[in-house]
Parts: structure tokens; C-alpha cells; sequence
């Protein structure tokens, strides 16, 4: 299934920004549509073993997909609440999931009922128009003037007079010359690192927390769970709003990763100190940890979507998530160090991890206030900054 994520990497990054984003999205759809339903109906490994990999594959394709369908069609004033409302409905997925897995014990039928959530899922997505962004970045502007015509009379605003010029830059290149842009131009490569780091580390942290529930004596289900309504509500309450419209997305990405490191301090410093019969300190500062994991997640999503220009956008968003995956396989191994070590001592490595990543994430570039580039000139000169390899203009 990871493999399957990792090679979203190679193929469908620059898919996103060369064929479309809707097109590339319903591929993914399909393929995780087709792979999970089936997975319902076979009983050999060797048969699984590659639906697995289809499904990692247009799982991550749908996610990154949508996420860029949503970053460019909402108003950057709008951006930060549209964010945490489809965080919100994340959550609410992974409480369908546990609820699906906790009641139908067969694994067949789980993946036949998943199939079905994602089929209904994908409805909405052949009504959405394409990009205009994506439209306009590849020079296609009577496609883009369409898709403000079904804007406006989907939404009954005032429409775009066919008189009135559109200006926008033409980038259209293909993955080689895309891949090779990201190493000229110096400020959009020193983000692109950055930003990938904070997504494997997070994801780390994340994952390996999911798989430390057992070690540290607590019900895999109701941990799960608890895990997932915490950051519903400091998603749900606004605090996560707030906190980037108040500090903005690079300084919340850097102060929820600081609280991150605090929450496993305080976890080691208190560790075996009993509140009750069933309950550890250390067990509920693992539980807070949650809170911060969400604060990381929205503002560094929206930092890296806001950070990569339009013509880059897919090859940026789908390589941070690719290092996500890279997180997410080393995350379980640092939970087994639970078998040969004190729990204190990994409980330490995630809160060194968290602190390491505040320290490098400060040096990243803040989208809060700028507009969105479309071509990696307009990141130089938005960022203040024209410094590119090899001294290019």
C-alpha cells in the first residue's frame, strides 16, 4: 500500500500539472474504487498484494487531487476556513472507518463498504469544473472563461464580460523541465525541502503515536478514537482558524510542532504517575499530543499548496505527500523500540523529532498575505528575493 503512495511520486506529480487536475483525480478514484471493491472478493495474497498497491496509488492521488481542486478555486481570504472545514470532514471519515471496522469483523466486507463510501465520494467530483488556474497557466484561456461561466451561474454572481482581459503567465512544460526549474530556482527548492521534512516528520510522529497506543497499556479503539474527536474540536471550536489567522501559517506550523515536543516532555518527565485505576499521566499528555499534530497538519497543508506556484503545484503537493509515506512506514518501526527499550527514551526520539522540526520549519517562507504564485518567477518576486542557481534572470 505505501509503495503504491511512493510511486504517486513518479507518475501522477506531474500528471496534476500537465494533464489536469480533475483528470488525474477521477483516475485516481477509479483505481481505488476498482482496487478496494475488489479486494472484498478475493481471498490470495498474491492477488491482494497488488490491490494494494493500486489502492495506495489513487488513494493519495484523490487526497492530493482534491486538495489542490480546493486550494484554487477558494479565495485566498477563504483559504484558512475552507482548509479546517475539509479537515473537519477528514475527521469525520476516520470515525466512519473505525465504525466500519469495529462492526463488521470480516476484512472482505470492510473493504467492500469502504469501496462504497469512496464511490459516493467521487460523485461530486464530475460535477466539478477544471482548474481555471490550471487553464489559464497553460495558456488555455477560452477554457478558463468557460469554467468562470459555470462558476457565476452555479453560484449566481456577475459574469465575466468576454470583452474583459485576463492576464496571467504562460508555463507550459513538461516533468524534465519541471524537475529541472525546481533545482534553478534556489527559493522554491529551499521550501519544497523544508516543507517536505515537516511533512515526513509529522507523519512520523503521527503514525508511530497510532502504534503506540498498545505499548503504553491503552485500548487501541477508544485511543483511536479519543485521538480523532481531539483534534475534531480544535478544529471544530476555530482554534485552528484562529491560530493561523492570528500567527500565521509558517509561525503556527513552528509553535503547534513546539507544543508537539512539550506534550512527549511532560509525557517522559510524568511518566508512571497513576490518576486513576485505568489512567497514566503519560497517557494523557500522549492523548494532547493529538492537539498539536492537528495544528501541524492544517497550516502546513495550506503552506505548501499557497508556497508552490500553479505550473508546480502538483509535483510539489504529491512529493510532500510521498515524504508523508516515508513517515508513515518508519512512524510503526520506532513504536516496536517499545519492545527493547524504556518507553521514556522513545517517547524522547518523538519529542526531539517535533523539536527538530519547529527549528528547521522557521527557516521556510510565509504564504499568510501574498497571493498565490503561478510560475516560479512570481516566488521571487513576491518572496523579495530574485537568487536562482547559476545566476539565471
Amino acid at each position: 500500500y505505501l509503495l503504491g503512495t511512493e510511486i504517486t511520486i513518479i507518475v501522477s506529480n506531474s500528471n496534476f500539472d500537465i494533464i489536469s487536475r480533475k483528470k488525474t483525480t477521477l483516475i485516481g478514484f477509479f483505481l481505488t474504487i476498482v482496487s478496494t471493491t475488489a479486494g472484498g472478493f478475493v481471498n490470495s495474497y498474491d492477488v491482494m498484494l497488488p490491490l494494494r498497491f493500486i489502492q495506495g496509488f489513487g488513494t493519495f492521488v484523490i487526497l492530493t487531487g482534491s486538495d489542490l481542486l480546493t486550494l484554487e478555486f477558494t479565495p485566498s481570504n477563504l483559504r484558512n476556513l475552507t482548509h479546517v472545514v475539509g479537515s473537519c470532514a477528514w475527521t469525520v471519515g476516520t470515525w466512519v472507518t473505525i465504525g466500519i471496522s469495529y462492526g463488521l469483523k470480516d476484512w472482505q466486507h470492510i473493504f467492500m463498504a469502504t469501496g462504497g463510501c469512496i464511490l459516493l465520494y467521487s460523485v461530486p467530483f464530475l460535477a466539478v469544473p477544471e482548474s481555471p488556474r490550471f487553464h489559464l497557466v497553460k495558456g488555455k484561456e477560452s477554457e478558463a472563461r468557460a469554467t468562470f461561466k459555470k462558476m457565476s451561474k452555479l453560484f449566481k454572481t456577475e459574469k465575466i464580460p468576454d470583452s474583459m482581459e485576463i492576464t496571467y503567465q504562460l508555463y507550459d512544460k513538461n516533468y524534465f523541465q519541471q524537475m529541472l526549474d525546481i533545482f534553478k530556482y534556489f527559493l522554491m527548492l529551499k521550501n519544497t525541502i523544508i516543507l517536505m521534512f515537516g511533512w515526513m516528520m509529522i507523519s512520523t510522529i503521527s503514525y508511530g503515536l497510532v502504534f503506540s497506543w498498545g505499548k503504553l497499556g491503552m485500548n487501541i479503539y477508544s485511543s483511536i478514537f479519543i485521538n480523532s474527536l481531539s483534534g475534531f474540536t480544535i478544529k471544530a471550536t476555530g482554534i485552528t482558524y484562529y491560530g493561523v489567522k492570528f500567527f500565521g501559517r509558517k509561525n503556527m506550523v513552528v509553535l503547534a510542532f513546539a507544543g508537539l515536543s512539550s506534550t512527549f516532555v511532560l509525557s517522559v518527565a510524568c511518566y508512571g504517575v497513576k490518576v486513576s485505576e485505568d489512567w497514566r499521566l503519560e497517557q494523557i499528555f500522549c492523548l494532547c499530543s493529538s492537539l498539536f499534530i492537528t495544528s501541524v497538519w492544517g497550516p502546513i497543508n495550506l503552506l505548501t499548496r499557497e508556497l508552490a506556484p500553479t505550473s508546480h503545484r502538483g509535483m510539489v503537493a504529491a512529493t510532500c505527500s510521498a515524504s508523508a509515506r516515508v513517515g508513515a512506514v518508519i512512524g510503526p518501526y520506532l513504536a516496536l523500540l517499545y519492545n527493547d527499550m524504556d518507553a521514556r527514551y522513545v517517547l524522547g526520539i518523538f519529542a526531539g523529532l517535533a523539536g527538530v522540526a519547529g527549528i528547521v520549519s522557521w527557516f521556510n517562507s510565509d504564504s499568510t498575505g501574498k497571493p498565490v504564485p503561478s510560475t516560479p518567477d512570481d516566488i521571487a518576486d513576491l518572496y523579495n528575493t530574485h537568487k536562482k542557481f547559476n545566476n539565471q534572470e
